[in-house]
């Protein structure tokens, strides 16, 4: 093996996982074992669970399949960091090969579940051999990796109970297939003369070796590990194996606060305890170390109270796998070892069918193929399965690496480089010197109100409206803990707030941010570029910015035009929609040639220049305080970037907002307001339609420009240039579009595409209703239509089949109606597809 990261991997005969609690159970258990690959045997699945299963697994499943009571074969993926590149598999579910790319290396992967049949199995494992040796030949490979449940033993009398040899006895077919493949049994070499068995009939009378893994690892350079235990609802053990290369460094990631202890009184007392003492305190010098020291010793309380919470449930599970590993290494039961032995296994099953109906009920509803509508968990988990990949690999120079420590190095390189500073106050001051007495000023009372002291009303408030479960930041804790302990924090709270007003300096962890990486959708994910961060903020950096957040939203609209749609109260993204199709239909009453320039902006929202902020701010005329405490907010952070292994290396943010702070995003409008007034009182010539001049819409960034023709167009990027040196909103003239009011018979003018449709705020626009209608509605009908098709194949109740509608079928037109008429044949065929 020459992989550069560890890769584990379980395998189990599972009996048949049809029956739902049986199936959630199992997949509870597989994921308890936190390894990245489950191949499973004997899944009795069809083609019309795919979906279903690997919605409820969260993950994705390749699979061969049998039939409903015999056969079929998965490998499911748990957090995999490599790629997927070829699958190949029989035609009855005994067999299925994979080929990733992992470590910039090929590993052939292969999940098999033999006959009970010595001439079948000689059949399959020939036809099995030859497919992973065609597959070598196309991904040379020396990390060949084998599993599951063979249905023979490697030694008959080592192997199998009560064995028919009195010595040692091997099977023909495994010693040709680790011979031709060069593979060996993992575990049978580091337990050479050891007896221990995979399958149990259940009076004990009977018991085999059946499922092993083999590979061709290379201990020189890495160390594998293979053990055998037990493993609820099937007769089989689990098998597991771990190949890690010698010396591997851990890599820790972050921790998260676990909201279930908040239900625990010992752990709510100690809290309040820890609180009343370090309130008391008089050894810290200021309010915020006294802050910091809280949410240190908080933490280190939750951790210790989590182990002992999970050592209690673990201890009884592992107590019980313990004593069954045990009783199944012996050859011969007493009578009394095997009513115990049944015991025990009923235990183990119960465990994890009680965690598989508690899942359901967290859950909020029974899943769709019980008969009851779905719930939000399910329908996050598409999302989830898109983060967890989101950096597993990327194109560096144009190669695609999996190495996660040349992919930590490539992302922590782009961040520090992206979030560094390019302010000129040179070309800052000319663009507000320009602009000063152009732009609008807040009243006194809205002055005030941003400007007062805040109060312990104002601070619960901001606390209450955020929402519990969110991701926290750096200090792992949640809003769920704050809310629960307010009554005890809010008053040495109010007085950190105080501290930071007047020193205008923030705590540490405020500071600190976690950035996660989502892929845009319909993007390469691998391209850096195509990987949104979002800031995972800690909760109490979250409740101060809340605070100001509501005060600004207040009055922000007596300095933000109309024609800005983005996070205020009472517009509507909808209404920059309609007014673009409103030019196009009504084009008859617009006599200039007329020109909509849609702009694209490089990573808008991660390079608007923190000190750009601040001077539009002034402008705008808030006071002293209100833009101190902007400031504070913004001096000297810092963040991270969560990788699949870990973390990347803590780097500064000197310019850009933070996605998921809750002012942010109207601070970011204050200063796209900027380009507004410039293009309104620019010089070139704007689009009139009845004697009203139209120069621009807006949301947030996404900005559309409107011009009596294509002449202003130098002008127009001139404009543009002369807001995005001041702001450090750099414009992407590759990705900028033109859209023509009238007909145009030309494709590019001034290197800018002139386009018959555009993708505007997720509608297709276009002149010809024809086409509006078959990429806004048809197509978007089509994929509604195949996934209500698959679901159609199970016996769901009529509540299950409302919800399904709702999910996959009408909330998909319920943006596009707002803007969009949706036809009578349109109406028609959605009812259709809903009632059919």
């Amino acid at each position: 093996m020459s992989l550069s990261s560890v890769w584990s991997f379980i395998s189990l005969n599972t009996k048949g996982i049809r029956e739902s609690i049986k199936r959630k159970s199992l997949f509870l258990f597989c994921k308890n074992q936190k390894v990245q690959c489950c191949c499973l045997q004997e899944t009795h699945s069809n083609e019309t669970d795919e979906k279903f299963w690997a919605n409820q697994w969260g993950d994705k499943i390749l699979f061969s399949h049998g039939t409903n009571r015999s056969a079929g074969v998965a490998i499911l993926l748990n957090s995999f960091s490599g790629k997927l590149l070829v699958t190949k598999r029989d035609g009855s579910g005994h067999w299925l090969i994979c080929v990733f790319m992992k470590d910039d290396k090929f590993i052939i992967l292969g999940n098999v579940y033999g006959y009970n049949s010595a001439a079948q199995n000689k059949i399959m494992f020939s036809d099995f051999t030859n497919s992973v040796k065609e597959l070598n030949q196309r991904y040379p490979s020396n990390n060949l990796i084998i599993g599951g449940d063979f249905n023979m033993v490697e030694n008959e009398y080592l192997d199998r109970f009560p064995s028919a040899f009195q010595n040692h006895h091997y099977n023909p077919v495994l010693l040709h297939l680790c011979r031709d493949l060069n593979v060996f049994d993992v575990w049978r070499r580091d337990n050479p003369d050891v007896r221990a068995f995979t399958w149990f009939k259940p009076d004990g009378s009977a018991k085999s070796r059946l499922d092993f893994w083999l590979t061709n690892e290379n201990q020189q350079n890495f160390t594998s590990i293979a053990n055998i235990s037990a493993a609820p609802l099937t007769d089989h053990s689990m098998i597991k194996l771990i190949i890690q290369p010698r010396n591997n460094p851990k890599n820790k990631g972050y921790w998260k606060f676990n909201s279930s202890l908040l239900e625990d009184e010992v752990y709510s007392q100690e809290i309040i305890k820890e609180i009343q003492k370090i309130t008391k305190d008089r050894q810290f010098t200021t309010q915020r170390e006294k802050w910091e020291f809280f949410k240190f010793k908080a933490r280190q309380i939750s951790i210790t109270h989590s182990k002992r919470l999970s050592k209690d449930g673990k201890q009884k599970e592992m107590e019980i796998i313990r004593e069954i590993n045990s009783i199944c290494c012996k050859s011969l039961l007493s009578e009394g070892e095997k009513q115990r032995l049944s015991l025990l296994q009923t235990s183990l099953d119960n465990i994890y069918v009680s965690k598989a109906k508690g899942a359901f009920i967290r859950s909020r509803a029974k899943w769709v193929e019980e008969g009851e509508k779905s719930s939000a968990y399910f329908c996050r988990l598409e999302k989830r399965r898109q983060e967890k990949n989101a950096v597993n690999r990327l194109l560096i120079n144009g190669r695609e690496s999996t190495n996660m420590e040349e992919i930590k190095r490539e992302i922590f390189q782009f961040y520090s480089g992206l979030y560094s500073s390019s302010y000129s106050s040179q070309d800052a001051d000319s663009f507000f010197n320009y602009i000063k007495d152009l732009a609008p000023k807040v009243d006194v009372n809205f002055k005030q109100v941003c400007e007062a002291e805040i109060t312990l009303e104002e601070a619960e408030k901001a606390m209450r409206s955020l929402a519990l479960d969110k991701s926290p930041g750096s200090d792992g804790l949640t809003i769920n803990f704050y809310r629960h302990f307010w009554d005890h924090l809010k008053k040495q709270f109010l007085l950190v707030i105080k501290e930071i007003s007047e020193l205008n300096i923030l705590p540490t962890t405020m500071k600190q941010g976690v950035i996660t990486l989502i892929p845009k959708p319909g993007k390469d994910a691998r391209l850096i570029d195509n990987l949104r961060p979002i800031s995972l903020l800690n909760s109490d950096y979250k409740i101060l910015t809340n605070i100001y957040a509501s005060r600004l939203k207040t009055g922000l609209n007596q300095i933000i035009s109309d024609t800005q749609s983005g996070f205020l109260k009472g517009r509507s993204i909808h209404n920059n929609i309609r007014l673009v199709l409103d030019l196009i239909d009504y084009n008859q009453l617009i006599e200039d040639d007329g020109f909509i320039l849609f702009l694209d902006f490089f990573k808008a929202f991660d390079t608007v220049e923190h000190k750009f902020m601040f001077q539009t701010l002034e402008i705008f005329g808030f006071g002293p305080n209100f833009i101190s405490f902007v400031q504070t907010i913004y001096n000297d952070t810092n963040s991270v970037v969560i990788l699949p292994n870990g973390i990347s290396p803590r780097f500064l943010i000197n310019k850009g907002i933070k996605q998921g702070c809750p002012i942010s995003p109207l601070l970011f409008i204050t200063a796209t307001e900027m380009l507004s007034i410039l293009i309104k009182n620019s010089g070139f010539s704007k689009l009139n339609v009845l004697g009203e001049q139209l120069a621009i819409t807006q949301l947030a960034d996404d900005t559309a420009i409107f011009m009596k023709d294509s002449h202003q167009i130098p002008e127009i990027i001139q404009t543009v240039d002369f807001f995005s040196k001041a702001s450090g909103l750099k414009l992407n003239l590759s990705k900028c579009e033109l859209l023509p009011v009238h007909h145009s018979d030309q494709s590019v003018i001034h290197n800018i595409p002139v386009r018959t449709v555009v993708k505007y705020l997720g509608v297709h626009i276009s002149k010809d209703s024809k086409t509006m209608e078959e990429m806004n509605l048809w197509k978007t009908l089509e994929k509604c239509k195949a996934n209500l098709n698959m679901w159609s194949q199970r016996d769901i109740s009529i509540l299950g089949r409302v919800f399904l509608t709702k999910l996959e079928c009408l909330s998909r037109f319920i943006y596009p109606a707002y803007s969009l008429p949706i036809p009578k044949s349109a109406r028609k065929a959605i009812n259709h597809a809903n009632f059919n």
